[in-house]
């Protein structure tokens, strides 16, 4: 599983507003056709390295996308709500799901309906994310503390800003 796709899944499933809501009906990518709703479902939207002067540096920058699909449209808002609360209060710098996450950002939703899918249609809210990661988490030897509380990981020699 990518390393985007294991800190949502770690964001979502241990957020209590998100699982009283969906239960165990988060999936990657799709939904499973016979599914009840309300839904979630994410993916990944693109991903782009971070290069460094002295090589590939281990940060990656990644925007997400989490689908929220209900039968009605004040089930859509109300779940879209506990997702929004879920990333906005996710801890960072953090391990979720063996996956150092550095900083979330939203970036945006939108909002959709499927008049064909299931028996009445499916009201459908999509928001981005962008997550910045390190995609093999440092050890606590190469973090270091700052004044101003910014963290610097040591790389080989150079320093990355967290």
């Amino acid at each position: 599983m990518s390393a985007p796709i294991k800190i949502v899944y770690s964001i979502l499933s241990n957020a209590t507003g998100v699982t009283s809501l969906v239960g165990s009906r988060l999936n990657p990518v799709r939904i499973p056709q016979e599914s009840t709703f309300p839904a979630i479902s994410y993916n990944l939207v693109s991903l782009v390295a971070n290069p460094t002067n002295s090589g590939h540096s281990r940060t990656e920058f990644a925007r997400v996308q989490v689908n929220i699909y209900a039968t009605s449209f004040a089930d859509a808002i109300e779940l879209s709500g506990q997702v929004r609360t879920a990333f906005d209060s996710a801890a960072t710098p953090e391990i979720y799901n063996a996956v150092y996450l550095q900083c979330v950002e939203y970036d945006g939703e939108n909002h959709t309906a499927d008049d064909v899918a299931a028996f009445a249609g499916l009201y459908q809210v999509s928001q981005d994310y962008l997550l910045n990661y390190i995609y093999s988490p440092p050890t606590v030897e190469s973090l270091m503390l700052l004044e101003s509380g910014d963290f610097i990981l040591l790389e080989t020699g150079d320093k990355i800003i967290i």
